[in-house]
C-alpha cells in the first residue's frame, strides 16, 4: 500500500507515510488533512482532519503610568494578540479587581486607596500573559489648614508669616507681597527682618503640588514708626505779664498724643503740639519739656527754660521836652508787650489814673495836658 497525504485537497510533497508530523506548528499549518492509500486492488481516501493552531496572547502595548488628582477619573489599557478569544482580568497591587475584566480600565473619582501598580493577565486557551506594571499616582490638592494672621510691629523689628498646609508632598510655597512674588520666599514660613514703612501691605502664600495650588488668606502687616522730634522747644526770656509760647514738630505713626511737663509734672490739659502761657509770672519760670507718644512707643523732647523777668520802668523828660504850654511832656521806657498805668498826684497821697497804654517799642512819650492847672504835679506808673 502506498500514502499520500493531502492539505485542503492538494498533496503534500514528501509525505507518504501512513503518519504525517508537522514540526513547530504555525498558523499556515492550519487547515483540513486527508490520506489517499492504494494498493493493487484500488484506492480509498480517509475523512478529513481539521488542524486548528491556537496563537498564545501577545501583549503589543503595554499599559501606562497615569497621574490623576484626587476627585479625577484615570484610565489603564492594553493591546494584546492571539487566538480569539481572549480574556482580560485587571489586578491592583496583585489583587484581582471584580467585573475589571476587558482591554481597558476605567476608574473614576480616584481617591487614594486606588494609588499603586495596575495589571492585566490577558488569556485564552493557548496560555496567559502578565502585562508590564503601571503606577497610578493620585495627587491630593493641597489644602491650608492655617492660614497667615496679621500683624502689627514696631519699625526695626521682625514679622513672620506662616501657613499650615495639607496635600500630597512635596508641597511648593511661594509668598506675594501686595501681588508681587517675593524672591526666595518658598517655604512654609517668612521671616522679615528689621521691618520698614516699606514692607507695609499684603502678603499672601500660593501652596501647590502635582494636584493642583491654592491661595491663602491675605495677611496685613502694619508698620508703627516710633515718634521722632524734628524741632524742639526753644528757651525763652520773658518780661512778667507777657505770653510765652512753646512748640514741637514730631514725626512718626499718627495719631501722636503730646503731653507737656513743667518741672517734671504734667501740665492738666497741656496734650497738643505747642503749649501757650498767657500773662507769665515768674512762678511759671522753669524747665518745659513734652511727651510725644503714639503705639510704637514715646520720645521726650529737650528740655526748654523759660525765664520770666519784671518789667523795669523808667521816668524820664527827654531833651526838647518838659513843661510847655501844651502841658507836661515826659517819656517812660518799659519793656515792649507790657500795659502801663500812668498815675498823677498833687500831693503824694491822693493818685488818679490818667492814662492806660500798651507799649509795644519800649518806650512812650506821654503829655499831661492838665499839669498847668497845678503848682506842683506828681507822676509814677504801673506796668505788668
Amino acid at each position: 500500500m502506498t500514502y499520500q497525504w493531502l492539505k485542503n485537497g492538494a498533496d503534500i510533497s514528501g509525505a507518504t507515510s501512513s503518519n504525517y508530523t508537522i514540526v513547530n506548528v504555525q498558523t499556515t499549518d492550519q487547515g483540513s488533512y486527508s490520506v489517499l492509500i492504494v494498493n493493487g486492488g484500488g484506492s480509498v481516501t480517509s475523512s478529513s482532519a481539521t488542524l486548528t493552531v491556537i496563537v498564545p496572547p501577545t501583549i503589543t502595548t503595554q499599559p501606562q503610568n497615569q497621574t490623576a488628582t484626587q476627585g479625577q477619573s484615570a484610565s489603564f489599557s492594553v493591546l494584546a494578540s492571539g487566538t480569539a478569544p481572549l480574556g482580560y482580568q485587571w489586578y491592583l497591587n496583585g489583587t484581582a479587581l471584580s467585573g475589571d475584566t476587558a482591554a481597558a480600565l476605567n476608574l473614576s473619582n480616584v481617591q487614594t486607596t486606588d494609588a499603586g501598580s495596575y495589571t492585566v493577565v490577558v488569556s485564552n486557551s493557548g496560555g496567559s500573559v502578565t502585562s508590564s506594571a503601571a503606577t497610578l499616582t493620585v495627587y491630593v490638592p493641597p489644602t491650608i489648614s492655617t492660614q497667615p494672621l496679621s500683624q502689627t510691629v514696631a519699625a526695626g523689628q521682625s514679622a513672620t508669616f506662616s501657613v499650615v498646609a495639607g496635600g500630597t508632598p512635596p508641597l511648593g510655597y511661594q509668598w506675594y507681597f501686595n501681588g508681587t512674588a517675593l524672591s526666595g520666599a518658598t517655604s512654609s514660613a517668612l521671616i522679615l527682618s528689621n521691618v520698614q514703612t516699606n514692607n507695609a501691605g499684603s502678603y499672601t502664600v500660593v501652596v501647590s503640588n502635582g494636584g493642583g495650588s491654592v491661595t491663602s488668606a491675605t495677611a496685613t502687616l502694619t508698620i508703627y514708626v516710633p515718634p521722632t522730634i524734628t524741632t524742639q522747644p526753644l528757651s525763652q526770656a520773658m518780661t512778667q505779664g507777657q505770653n510765652a509760647s512753646f512748640s514741637v514738630v514730631a514725626s512718626g505713626t499718627a495719631p501722636l498724643s503730646y503731653q507737656w511737663i513743667f518741672n517734671g509734672a504734667a501740665l492738666s490739659g497741656a496734650t497738643s503740639s505747642a503749649l501757650t502761657l498767657s500773662n507769665v509770672q515768674t512762678s511759671v519760670a522753669g524747665s518745659y519739656s513734652v511727651l510725644v507718644t503714639n503705639l510704637a512707643g514715646s520720645v521726650t523732647s529737650a528740655a526748654a527754660t523759660l525765664t520770666v523777668t519784671d518789667p523795669s520802668l523808667t521816668l524820664s523828660i527827654p531833651n526838647g521836652a518838659g513843661m510847655a504850654s501844651g502841658g507836661f511832656t515826659f517819656q517812660l521806657s518799659v519793656a515792649g508787650g507790657s500795659t502801663c498805668v500812668i498815675w498823677a498826684s498833687p500831693d503824694l497821697q491822693t493818685w488818679t489814673p490818667i492814662a492806660t497804654n500798651a507799649v509795644t517799642n519800649g518806650s512812650i512819650v506821654f503829655t499831661d495836658t492838665a499839669a498847668a492847672g497845678y503848682a506842683t504835679r506828681y507822676y509814677r506808673a504801673v506796668a505788668w
